[in-house]
C-alpha cells in the first residue's frame, strides 16, 4: 500500500518537469520564430543615447539604435571634439510589445575627450528605401578630472530567456582581477614591434621598415595618431596585398604564440651618411579582455560566462637606429650620379639615316631594382648642328616588398639643321651596387648617322654650327693684311713738364698718406675683435663651400646640394670632434646646446639639412633660391663659429 500511495507522487513530479521543460522549449522556440519574422513588423526609429555629462580623464559609450531598419546605409556622426578608442561594436535585441515584434540593432563607440567644455555630437543618418532619415543630437558636458573607479558590475540580460523564476538560481563568482592587473596583462597580449630589413645599409641603398601588430586578444581596429617620421630618408610606403588583407599570421614570442599583422610597410633610401633613427608608430585600440567566473548556473555559464572587460590600450614601437656608410671614393667613376641598386642601361636611335628638320628620336632606358625613381636624365653630347628638346619620360616603376622596380626611358627629340655623316658618341651610365660594394659601368654603342638635304633655314644660332659659307661679306667679316709700308713719325715732346713727370714727383706723398691710411684701417680692426673673428668664421665658411660655390656657378642643382649638405655635416663633426657613424640631427643638436649656441641658430643649421636632403631627391627652386642657400649656409657657419664655446 505505501508503494501504491509513492508512486503516484513521483509520477505527479516526473510531470512537473516535463511541464517546465516543455514550457522552456516552447519559449525559446516561439522567440526565435518571432526573431525571423521581425522584418516584417514596427516602424523604423534611429536614435542616439550618451551621458549628459563626463570627466575629461573618463571614457564613455555612446550608442547608435536602429529599430527595424537596414543597418548598411548608416552613416555615423563625426567626432570631431572626441578621440575614437573604439568600435562601433554592434549588437542586436528583439522585443514583444502590442502584438507584434520590434529589432533593433546597436552600434556602440568608445570615446573619450580631448579637453573640457561643453561639446555637440551632430545627426547621425540613415537611408530607408530612397528616404533620409536622421537621429537626434546629443550635447555632452565635459567636466573637470576626477578620480577612476575600477568596481565593473555586471548587468542582468533582460532578454535571456533562462533569466526567470523556473531557471534563477543562488549564484557564487570570483572577484573580478584588478584594472591594474588587466591592464598589464593587456600589454602583455597585445604590442606592436617595428622591424627593419637591415641595420646598416649604404647611402641610397633600400632598407625596409614594418610596423607589425601582435596579439593574443580581440582588439578594435587600431587607431593611428602619429604617423612615423623618416627624417633623413626618401620614403615609398608599400602598399600591402589586398587579396591578403588583415589576415593574420602566427608568431612564437618568448614561448607564447601570437597572431601577427602588418599595419604599415615602407621601403626607406638614407639620404646621407651618421646614424640615422627611423621613428616609432604611436596608435591606440580597445583589448577585449575576457572575464570568466564560476557559477552554479549552468546556463549562465553557457551563455553568459564569457563576459570581456574593454581595456583601452596606447600602441608604441621602439625607435630604430640605422647605421648609414657613405659610399666609397675608391673607384667612383667621374659620370656617377648617385644610383644605387642593380641596373639595366640601354640606347636607341628611331633612324640611322634622315633629312635635315626631319625630327629623330633618340631613347635612353635604365631599367632594375634601387632608387629608379631618382635617376635624373642623363645629358646629351651631340654636335652643334643638333637642336635637341628635353625629353620625355615614360616610367613603369612599382614599389613592393622587394623594393622600387621597373624601368624609366627618356625619349630626346634631336632635329638635325646641317647635313653631313655625323657619329653619336656612346653614352655611360654607372651605379653602385650594395651587394658587390663596387661601382658599375655600362657603355652604350655609338651611333653613325647620315643626314641628306639643305642646311636648314630654321638654323637655331644658339646650338647650330658656322658653315664657311656663311662667311661672305669679304673686306667686313675678315680684315686683309695691308702689304704697303706705314709711315712712323719721331715724337720730341720732352719728359719734363710732362704728366707723368709730375705723377713722379707726388707719387711718394701719395704712397706715404695710403700707407698711413692702411695702418689706421689695421689698427680699427685689430679692436674690433668681434668683426676679425666673424671675418674670420667667414673666411672658414667659404673654404668648406668653396666646391659648392662653383656647382653654383655652373647651376648644377643636385651636385651643389650634395656639397652644402656634405659641408655642413663635416663642418660640425670636424668642430664638435664626433664620429661620422654618430653623425645625427639630435646628436649635434645636443652638442651645440652644450656650447652654448643660440637655438635659432641650431634650428637654421637643421632646416637648411633638410632642404638638402629633399633637393637631392625633387626639384627645389631656381637659381636664386641656390643663391640664397649658398648665403644661409656660409652664415650659419660664421654664427657656430661666433656662438659656440
Amino acid at each position: 500500500m505505501l508503494s501504491e500511495i509513492r508512486n503516484p507522487m513521483i509520477l505527479d513530479k516526473g510531470q512537473q518537469k516535463l511541464s517546465v521543460t516543455m514550457k522552456t522549449t516552447f519559449i525559446v522556440s516561439t522567440l526565435f520564430l518571432l526573431f525571423a519574422c521581425s522584418q516584417a513588423f514596427g516602424q523604423v526609429k534611429l536614435y542616439m543615447s550618451g551621458p549628459k555629462s563626463v570627466p575629461v580623464n573618463q571614457n564613455f559609450q555612446l550608442d547608435i539604435t536602429i529599430e527595424n531598419g537596414n543597418p548598411k546605409s548608416l552613416k555615423p556622426p563625426a567626432f570631431n571634439d572626441f578621440q575614437v578608442l573604439g568600435g562601433p561594436n554592434s549588437s542586436s535585441q528583439f522585443q514583444l510589445g502590442n502584438g507584434g515584434v520590434s529589432q533593433s540593432i546597436t552600434y556602440s563607440y568608445v570615446l573619450k575627450p580631448k579637453q573640457e567644455g561643453t561639446f555637440k555630437i551632430g545627426k547621425a543618418s540613415i537611408n530607408i528605401n530612397g528616404v533620409n532619415m536622421e537621429s537626434n543630437e546629443l550635447s555632452i558636458e565635459v567636466t573637470k578630472a576626477v578620480a577612476q573607479s575600477q568596481a565593473q558590475q555586471r548587468q542582468r540580460n533582460t532578454y535571456d530567456p533562462f533569466d526567470d523564476p523556473f531557471f534563477k538560481q543562488h549564484q557564487q563568482q570570483e572577484p573580478e582581477p584588478p584594472a591594474a592587473d588587466l591592464t598589464k596583462q593587456a600589454k602583455d597580449d597585445v604590442f606592436v614591434k617595428l622591424l627593419v630589413s637591415k641595420n646598416s645599409v649604404y647611402k641610397g641603398e633600400m632598407v625596409t621598415a614594418t610596423y607589425k601588430l601582435y596579439l593574443r586578444q580581440n582588439i578594435t581596429p587600431p587607431n593611428i595618431s602619429k604617423a612615423p617620421a623618416f627624417d633623413g630618408f626618401w620614403s615609398q610606403e608599400v602598399e600591402l596585398d589586398p587579396k591578403r588583407g588583415m589576415r593574420p599570421g602566427t608568431e612564437t614570442v618568448n614561448g607564447k604564440q601570437y597572431q601577427t599583422v602588418e599595419l604599415m610597410k615602407y621601403n626607406l633610401y638614407p639620404q646621407h651618411a651618421g646614424k640615422l633613427q627611423i621613428a616609432s608608430l604611436d596608435a591606440s585600440t580597445v583589448v577585449q579582455m575576457p572575464l570568466r567566473t564560476k557559477s552554479r548556473n549552468i546556463f549562465d555559464e553557457m551563455f553568459n560566462g564569457g563576459r570581456v572587460q574593454q581595456i583601452p590600450l596606447n600602441l608604441k614601437t621602439e625607435a630604430v637606429s640605422i647605421t648609414v656608410k657613405d659610399l666609397p671614393e675608391t673607384g667612383k667613376p667621374a659620370d656617377f650620379t648617385g644610383a644605387v641598386g642593380k641596373f639595366n642601361f640601354e640606347t636607341s636611335l628611331s633612324n640611322k639615316e634622315g633629312k635635315t628638320d626631319d625630327p629623330i628620336t633618340y631613347s635612353v632606358k635604365i631599367s632594375g631594382t634601387g632608387n629608379l625613381k631618382l635617376i635624373e636624365a642623363p645629358k646629351l653630347q651631340l654636335p652643334p648642328s643638333f637642336e635637341v628638346y628635353d625629353p620625355k619620360v615614360k616610367e613603369n616603376i612599382t614599389n613592393g616588398a622587394a623594393g622600387i622596380t621597373g624601368s624609366k626611358q627618356y625619349d630626346f627629340l634631336i632635329i638635325p639643321r646641317q647635313p653631313g655623316e655625323y657619329k653619336l658618341d656612346k653614352h655611360v651610365f654607372s651605379y653602385f651596387d650594395p651587394s658587390t660594394e663596387k661601382y658599375v659601368t655600362i657603355n652604350s654603342p655609338e651611333y653613325s648617322l647620315k643626314i641628306t638635304g639643305e642646311p636648314s633655314k630654321n638654323m637655331n644660332t644658339n646650338t647650330a654650327s658656322v658653315n664657311k659659307q656663311d662667311v661672305s661679306v669679304v673686306g667686313q667679316d675678315i680684315r686683309y693684311i695691308k702689304t704697303n709700308a706705314p709711315q712712323f713719325n719721331k715724337n720730341d715732346d720732352a719728359f719734363f713738364g710732362s704728366i707723368g713727370y709730375y705723377g713722379a714727383y707726388t707719387a711718394p706723398v701719395l704712397l706715404f698718406l695710403a700707407l698711413a691710411a692702411l695702418k689706421r684701417r689695421n689698427e680699427d680692426m685689430a679692436a674690433d675683435v668681434m668683426g676679425t673673428k666673424r671675418r674670420r668664421a667667414l673666411k672658414l665658411a667659404k673654404k668648406r663651400l668653396s666646391v659648392a660655390d662653383k656647382h653654383l656657378q655652373s647651376n648644377d642643382k643636385k651636385l651643389f646640394y650634395d656639397e652644402v649638405s656634405r659641408a655642413l655635416w663635416g663642418y660640425v663633426g670636424d668642430r664638435l670632434n664626433i664620429d661620422t657613424a654618430e653623425l645625427s640631427k639630435e646628436n649635434v643638436g645636443e652638442k651645440l646646446v652644450n656650447k652654448s649656441v643660440k637655438p635659432e641658430t641650431i634650428a637654421n643649421l637643421q632646416n637648411l639639412i633638410a632642404t638638402c636632403d629633399l633637393a637631392l631627391y625633387a626639384p627645389v627652386g631656381e637659381n636664386g633660391e641656390m643663391n640664397k642657400n649658398y648665403e644661409t649656409a656660409l652664415n650659419l657657419i660664421a654664427d657656430i663659429e661666433d656662438e659656440i664655446k
